[in-house]
């Protein structure tokens, strides 16, 4: 791990831990950090194994963890920092504005403990109970979404503070409700927000994103009762909707997204959001839909503009897909060699452009040995910040 650096890398994948390919053997107990450069050169590493563990690219450096031990792979080598406690599976990765990393991990029972790895070094611990729902960031703010049907310790302190937002009068029967996880009051998180439960309302259509003290979190808005969905037409689907909520007032608008004909964005089992990148200068932000289609959707009106078509299989396994200020990338490998190609969709709808095809990691992916061998996936990779996909 010492020798990991940086260095010409312009992505960085983690795989996942190795699963018998006969069946008959056990997993491999370990992943692996591999640095790609634009010529499809691997410099690699092995780590521990790490439940939905993710990479994350920042200006400091490559963040990755496992159980016991977060690291950070810079152009001068490596940093390791402990973990405390004792963490079942990483839930976020997020980068601060002050440089610092914000990693959010969960035990076995509800609740979350946020680690923030300081730009000096320091790992300071943040530990509330009680919740579980959909995480989230707004500046150096750690947010969670989630009810008081899924999170009922947070019920009480909730219905406490709809009742001074809304006057008093008739409760609904349950409330959304938006908390912090950086700041803890007392056991639990500290509330942000709180809005009458909408039926259908599911959050997690891409990641949530933040203007100023606005918190922007794409959802689906299901047709059918999700509790009860034997002979639903198509349980998943849905429409395409924005939750808004205002970090200030606590308060929650919900608008549709819309076509440029006014028709509402439908999302089902084929068509989910899955990548999403911030424009604050346009005013807007894009969507990558799981279909294929790149959407531009204005955050105040709803209205959205079909931009371009890319065409892939998100039903696929073997593709993963990443965006940033420059860009779509799709990281896929093929299932015949292992062999990996990494593809560039710039946003502007120009042609798109094959950065490398390797056989490097190969190895990697797929092991062999007397009986069958292991093979590993794509867990998460992330792209170099700034970089744009080898535009000359």
């Amino acid at each position: 791990m010492k020798n990991l650096s940086t260095g010409d890398a312009v992505i960085a994948v983690r795989l996942s831990t190795g699963t018998s390919v006969s069946g008959l053997q056990k997993p491999l107990s370990d992943n692996v950090i591999a640095l790609v450069d634009a010529q499809g050169q691997v410099e690699a590493a092995r780590i521990g194994e790490w439940n939905r563990g993710r990479v994350l690219w920042t200006g400091r450096g490559i963040s990755y963890g496992t159980r016991d031990i977060d690291y950070l792979t810079t152009a001068e080598g490596v940093q390791e920092f402990a973990h405390q406690g004792f963490p079942f599976a990483e839930e976020g990765r997020f980068a601060l504005p002050d440089g610092g990393i914000a990693v959010v991990t969960s035990p076995l029972s509800t609740g979350y403990a946020v680690d923030i790895i300081q730009p000096d070094g320091r790992v300071d611990r943040r530990e509330t109970s009680g919740t579980e729902g959909h995480l989230g960031q707004c500046g150096s703010r750690i947010l969670e979404l989630t009810n008081t049907k899924r999170s009922e310790d947070i019920a009480s302190v909730a219905y406490e503070a709809y009742a001074a937002q809304s006057g008093g009068g008739n409760y609904p029967e349950a409330l959304d409700v938006l908390v912090q996880l950086d700041d803890p009051d007392g056991d639990l998180p500290r509330l942000v927000g709180v809005a009458p439960l909408v039926d259908g309302l599911w959050g997690g259509e891409s990641a949530m994103f933040c203007e100023d003290d606005v918190l922007t979190v794409p959802t689906r808005q299901y047709y059918y009762d999700r509790d009860a969905l034997n002979g639903a037409p198509d349980p998943t689907l849905g429409a395409f909707v924005l939750q808004r909520w205002d970090l200030v007032t606590g308060e929650r608008t919900i608008i549709p997204v819309v076509d440029e004909d006014g028709n509402a964005i439908e999302l089902d089992r084929e068509s989910s959001m899955i990548a999403s990148q911030a424009f604050p200068a346009e005013g807007d932000h894009k969507f990558v839909n799981a279909d294929g289609r790149v959407w531009s959707v204005d955050l105040v009106s709803g209205r959205a503009k079909h931009l371009f078509s890319i065409s892939w299989n998100a039903s696929d396994d073997n593709v993963s897909v990443q965006s940033n200020e420059t860009g779509i990338y799709l990281l896929e490998v093929n299932e015949r060699d292992y062999h990996v190609t990494l593809t560039y969709y710039p946003w502007d709808g120009g042609d798109k452009r094959e950065v490398f095809a390797t056989d490097a990691l190969a190895g990697y992916i797929r092991t062999t040995d007397l009986f069958s061998g292991h093979r590993r996936g794509v867990q998460s990779f992330a792209v170099r910040p700034g970089w744009n996909g080898g535009a000359q």
